[in-house]
C-alpha cells in the first residue's frame, strides 16, 4: 500500500486539493502563482517513479521541442494563434515561459504511457495520445485565460490553437511511441486524472 508510486500519487492530490482550495477559499492569484513550483513537483515525481535504466534522449527533445514551438508561437502568432504568457508560469526568456516545456514533457509521457494501453501500432498510440492532449487542453484553456497562465487576443482559443495542439501533439507522440519507451501507466494515469479533475473543478467554480 505504502509504495513510491502510490505515496507520489497521494502527494500530488494533496497538493492540487490544497489548490483548489487556496483558489476558492483563498487569494486564487497568489496560490496559482505557484505553478512553477507544482510542474517540478510533478516531473520530479514522474522521474522519481520512472522505471530505472529507460531515460531517453527524448524527454530532454520534447522538453527543448515544447519550449520551442511555444517561443514561436507567443512571437509570430502561428500556429496556435495571437497569444501572450501572463505571469503564473513564472520565469520567461523571449516572453516564453521556461516552465512551459516541463509543463509539455509532463503532459506527453502522461498521455503517451495511457495511450500504449491503445492501439496496435505507433501511429495509432500517437493518435490516441495526440487526442487525450487536446482534450486535456479544452479543459486547462478557461481556467488558463482567468487566471492570467495566457490570453488569447480574440479573448478565446481559435480553433488553430487546437489544431495546432493535435498536430504537435501526435508528432512528438510518434516519436515517443518509435522510441519504446517503457513509462510508469499507473503514474500516468494518475497525473492525467489529477490534472482532469482539478482544472474542471476550477472550470465548475466560474459557472
Amino acid at each position: 500500500m505504502f509504495s513510491k508510486v502510490n505515496i507520489s500519487i497521494a502527494v500530488l492530490i494533496i497538493f492540487h486539493l490544497v489548490g483548489i482550495g487556496g483558489v476558492v477559499f483563498g487569494d486564487a492569484q497568489e496560490f496559482l502563482m505557484l505553478t512553477p513550483l507544482n510542474l517540478l513537483l510533478t516531473a520530479l515525481l514522474i522521474a522519481i517513479n520512472h522505471p530505472k535504466g529507460h531515460f531517453s534522449w527524448v524527454f530532454i527533445f520534447t522538453y527543448l521541442a515544447g519550449y520551442i514551438v511555444e517561443l514561436i508561437g507567443v512571437n509570430t502568432g502561428f500556429p496556435f494563434g495571437n497569444y501572450v504568457y501572463g505571469e503564473a508560469l513564472g520565469y520567461k526568456l523571449f516572453e516564453t515561459p521556461l516552465m512551459i516545456g516541463v509543463n509539455w514533457l509532463i503532459l506527453l509521457y502522461a498521455t503517451n504511457a495511457i495511450a500504449q494501453k491503445f492501439g496496435q501500432t505507433a501511429i495509432t498510440k500517437a493518435l490516441f495520445s495526440a487526442a487525450f492532449m487536446v482534450i486535456l487542453d479544452y479543459i486547462i484553456e478557461p481556467v488558463a485565460i482567468t487566471y492570467d497562465f495566457w490570453t488569447w487576443t480574440s479573448g478565446v482559443p481559435p480553433f488553430s490553437n487546437y489544431a495546432a495542439w493535435f498536430v504537435i501533439a501526435f508528432a512528438l507522440s510518434f516519436i515517443w511511441q518509435l522510441n519504446k519507451m517503457k513509462l510508469n501507466t499507473q503514474m500516468a494515469i494518475a497525473v492525467y486524472g489529477i490534472e482532469i479533475l482539478f482544472f474542471g473543478v476550477l472550470n465548475l467554480i466560474q459557472l
